[in-house]
Parts: structure tokens; C-alpha cells; sequence
């Protein structure tokens, strides 16, 4: 990729606003060629003060924090830098505006930077070589991107069919139920098998208490037993009397005193 190299801000340029504007500007020029980023960054922003509407002092501070790597701070210098640039300076800004792009992972809007850069200067092939890079990338993206919301789909519909759908004991229930003609403990004409025991039980006893009910003019065992009683001291009575009659009776003996 190309290199980033700072613009020399021209004295022309600087000159209605004093000579301290330039001479910032030199320095920071030296510092930044040297690696010192942090003093170049700082001289710049000093020239800055002086000459706000200078284009070039947005491209070198956009410079100064790309190579910090602080791409975010860098894509809105060179964004600042191509709202006011010239003609001669519009496609170093947008080919470093696609740069920083790219390292945000800002494929679309690297593309639309380095389509700038070409416009302004159809020859650079470094910007050629990077929009064939950045589409590149900007559909490989847009592929992981669509890979990944239908994973996100399909996991929502899944957890929405577990949510709807009953668990499984219940749904074997219903189904038998359904078979069956309907649930059991729905039926009201129908007991459980205890409640109905229960009953049988009591059935049971009621119709043994109505069996031992006498029934009009009926004897009951109580009033028979009680007849056979009497019938069988009656007998008893009528045989000792009969006995008594058979007997012959004893003759009257007379006693003699000695």
C-alpha cells in the first residue's frame, strides 16, 4: 500500500496568517518523518490555531494518528481535509480516507474513498489494487453477515417451535384421550374406582339390613324361636304328665310299732 507521507504546507499558504503557522508546520513535518508521532501531532495542532481552514493540516494530523492507529480519529481528518482540498491534494486524501476505512473493517465506504481517488487521479494503481482488495472483502462480509443472521433465524424459529409445541407425556396423554373419546375425569356419570367400591359396599349392607326386615305378616327369627321355646316346654309338660298317669301308683304300707 502506498505510504503516508505528510504534505508540506506551502508558505504561500500560511502567510496571511504569520510566519509562526509555517514554522509549526516544518517541525511537525520533521518529527513525524523521524517516528515521533506524539511531538509531530502536537506541532501541527499548534499550526492548526493559526491557519483552521488549511486542508493540509487536517491530511498530516489524519497522518500523525493513522500511524497511531487510531483509525477512526484519522478517517475524520481526511474526511475534514477533502471537504476543503484541492485539486492536487483530493486523491493523497481520499486513498488515506480508504485506508483507514479498511482497517475499521469499513469495506463499503474504503470502496467509496478509493472510487474517489481514482476519479481524481485515474493512474494511481495503489488505489486500483486497494478497491480490488476492499470489494473483496466487502463481500466476504456481506457473506458472514448473511451467514450469521440466518443462523440467528433458524435458532429463533427453534426456540419458538420448543416454546408451542407441549412436552411429551402431555401430548401422548391428549392423543390417547383423544382416542379414547375424551378424558375419563371429564366424564361425570362415571366414579373413580374407589368412590365406586365404596358404594358397591354400602349397596351391600343396605340390602342386608332390608333382608333382615320382616315383611308384613311376616315372623321374624326372633318371635320363631321364642314359639319354639314355648312349644318344646309345652311337650315337655304333656310328657311328664302322661308319664305320671302311666305310673302305677304305690300301695300304702302299714307300719307296725314294735
Amino acid at each position: 500500500m502506498k505510504p503516508l507521507l505528510p504534505v508540506i504546507v506551502a508558505s504561500s499558504i500560511l502567510l496571511p496568517f504569520g510566519g509562526s503557522a509555517h514554522r509549526r508546520t516544518e517541525e511537525g513535518n520533521r518529527l513525524y518523518l523521524d517516528g515521533k508521532y506524539e511531538e509531530a501531532l502536537r506541532s501541527y495542532t499548534e499550526a492548526q490555531v493559526q491557519a483552521p481552514q488549511a486542508a493540509e493540516l487536517y491530511y498530516d494530523i489524519g497522518n500523525v494518528l493513522y500511524r497511531q492507529g487510531d483509525y477512526e480519529g484519522a478517517a475524520e481528518a481526511f474526511t475534514r481535509a477533502l471537504l476543503m482540498a484541492s485539486s492536487s491534494l483530493e486523491s493523497d486524501a481520499a486513498y488515506n480516507l480508504g485506508n483507514a476505512r479498511y482497517e475499521l473493517e469499513e469495506f463499503q465506504e474504503a470502496v467509496k474513498a478509493y472510487e474517489r481517488a481514482l476519479r481524481s487521479d485515474p493512474s494511481d494503481v495503489d488505489a486500483k489494487r486497494n478497491l480490488e482488495l476492499a470489494l473483496r472483502a466487502q463481500e466476504q462480509q456481506q457473506q458472514e453477515q448473511q451467514q450469521q443472521q440466518d443462523g440467528e433465524q433458524e435458532q429463533q424459529g427453534e426456540q419458538e417451535q420448543q416454546q408451542q409445541q407441549p412436552a411429551g407425556g402431555q401430548e401422548e396423554e391428549d392423543s390417547e384421550q383423544e382416542q379414547s373419546g375424551g378424558d375419563p375425569r371429564e366424564d361425570g356419570d362415571q366414579q373413580p374406582e374407589n368412590e365406586q367400591g365404596s358404594r358397591d359396599e354400602e349397596t351391600g349392607s343396605e340390602e342386608q339390613a332390608s333382608a333382615r326386615q320382616p315383611r308384613p305378616g311376616e315372623m321374624t327369627e326372633e318371635d320363631a324361636q321364642r314359639m319354639l321355646d314355648g312349644l318344646e316346654e309345652q311337650e315337655l309338660e304333656n310328657l311328664r304328665n302322661q308319664a305320671l298317669q302311666k305310673r302305677p301308683r304305690p300301695t300304702r304300707t302299714v307300719e307296725e310299732d314294735w
